[in-house]
């Protein structure tokens, strides 16, 4: 009897590990048309051969800059990731889905993408708040250019915001082997 309910009261805190999942109709349009395959660095290689390609990565925000357009009332977000490896799985626990990232990527890239408004007050504070530098985002976008120093510039077609508590760098270094990111 004790080790039944010890298994019952143990239970709660088990987590189960299963594909990711789209947090919204968009997102799943995206992640069903790009690809997770193609890495920072090969784009790097050969930017030309990758501007048609649809590119799902991983990166945690850097830096990021707000400003109200002044036609749409729109806010454009200006955003410098770092890539880090994900292996597209999500546990789900008592506490809600984690993410488990490598702590290890392929260096920079940077995406301009806009927020609406829910909110006419909304400030460009309330929106670096809601992506705010340490957040993981879920980037979908397509690679445009790489500048001098190896950032990457996607043009926008989704991002999720995943908040701290809700990801980890995974104490497994995974990736790919032998890729250098440039150091910046």
């Amino acid at each position: 009897m004790i080790p039944a309910l010890l298994a019952v009261a143990l239970l709660p805190a088990c987590s189960t590990y299963s594909p990711y999942r789209p947090d919204a109709w968009q997102e799943k349009v995206e992640f069903n048309n790009d690809r997770s395959s193609i890495f920072p660095e090969d784009v790097r290689k050969d930017p030309i051969a990758y501007t048609r390609n649809r590119v799902a990565w991983a990166g945690i925000i850097l830096r990021n800059e707000a400003t109200v357009e002044k036609y749409g009332g729109n806010i454009r977000m200006d955003t410098v990731f770092e890539h880090h490896y994900f292996d597209w799985k999500q546990t789900r626990q008592a506490r809600g889905t984690t993410f488990a990232i490598s702590p290890r990527g392929e260096g920079r890239f940077r995406m301009t993408w806009y927020m609406n408004r829910k909110a006419p007050d909304t400030t460009e504070a309330d929106a670096i708040k809601f992506a705010a530098p340490g957040d993981l985002a879920i980037v979908y976008g397509t690679p445009e250019a790489v500048d001098d120093d190896g950032t990457i510039m996607l043009r926008y077609h989704y991002v999720r915001i995943i908040k701290p508590g809700h990801f980890m760098d995974s104490k497994i270094d995974y990736g790919r082997p032998a890729v250098a990111a440039p150091s910046h």
